[in-house]
């Protein structure tokens, strides 16, 4: 998120309740961003709770995704990461190859 200079005040509805952000975002991300809130929350209308429940359960279970593609993400670089290592090793083999040939890089 940006500095506070660059914030704008709006209003935006999110599960049924109006609130006031200051953000940064484009209108048509916020929007995108409240539908998918509602429709996840509308998800959970056939459990007959409350609001204020529905929305905790919402906020469980989309921070349990963020962890969950946190460790995704976690995964991912550590695989990058070998994977540019092992490209460093057989560059180093391959140069080694070549100089043992008498073949000369370009």
């Amino acid at each position: 998120m940006a500095d506070n200079d660059s914030l704008r005040s709006v209003s935006v509805v999110v599960a049924q309740e109006s609130i006031q952000i200051r953000t940064d975002l484009p209108d048509a991300e916020l929007k995108e961003i409240s539908d998918f809130i509602d429709q996840r929350f509308d998800r959970s209308a056939k459990f007959q709770m409350e609001n204020r429940k529905r929305l905790a359960l919402l906020a469980v279970e989309l921070t349990s995704e963020i962890f969950e593609l946190r460790k995704q993400l976690r995964r991912a670089k550590i695989y990058y990461e070998t994977m540019e290592q092992d490209l460093k090793n057989l560059s180093l083999l391959l140069d080694e190859g070549m100089s043992r040939s008498g073949i000369q890089k370009h």
